[in-house]
């Protein structure tokens, strides 16, 4: 089995019934960044078993981007989806499709540094206790865990049945 690169890997598992539900919830309710429970999970693809220093070197190296940029760009996207005046209509729709463009270059930015977190990698089965295992390190821990466990049986299907 081979798996993708993390950009390729997170658009695909994405499109997994229930995934974007759950890493919306992730982020939404428990604070999670999307782009490292993607990492996380990416990771456990690879059977890679996070410790707890691999993740806070991951959320060292990426949170002034997300919080600088990812985040507000998120922020204006939902923004323009309700308001203010004179959003939304048709000439902001066509503003709010160009940053969510930006904020999903911004997000492959990320990706692109946690790409090579960590450089060592240990390898073990993959199984959902190990995505389980890897999102709880995360911060927002075992909220983010509990709000991908639907999402966790297709995610694993899809890394298991992945032909290439």
């Amino acid at each position: 089995m081979s798996i993708p690169d993390l950009w390729s890997f997170s658009l695909s598992v994405y499109g997994i019934p229930d995934v974007a539900d759950a890493c919306l919830t992730a982020q939404d309710q428990h604070g999670g960044d999307v782009n490292l429970l993607l990492w996380a999970v990416w990771l456990a693809a690879h059977g890679h078993d996070l410790t707890a220093a691999e993740v806070s070197a991951a959320v060292t190296a990426t949170r002034p981007w997300n919080e600088a940029v990812v985040q507000p760009l998120r922020a204006v996207r939902r923004q323009l989806k309700s308001g203010p005046p004179p959003a939304p209509d048709t000439a902001t729709q066509s503003l709010r499709s160009q940053v969510q463009a930006a904020e999903l270059a911004a997000e492959r930015v990320q990706q692109s540094v946690l790409q090579n977190l960590p450089a060592q990698r240990r390898c073990q089965m993959v199984d959902a206790a190990l995505v389980r295992a890897n999102l709880s390190l995360l911060p927002g821990g075992d909220g983010l865990a509990m709000a991908m466990i639907t999402a966790l049986p297709g995610i694993i299907r899809s890394v298991n049945d992945d032909p290439t």
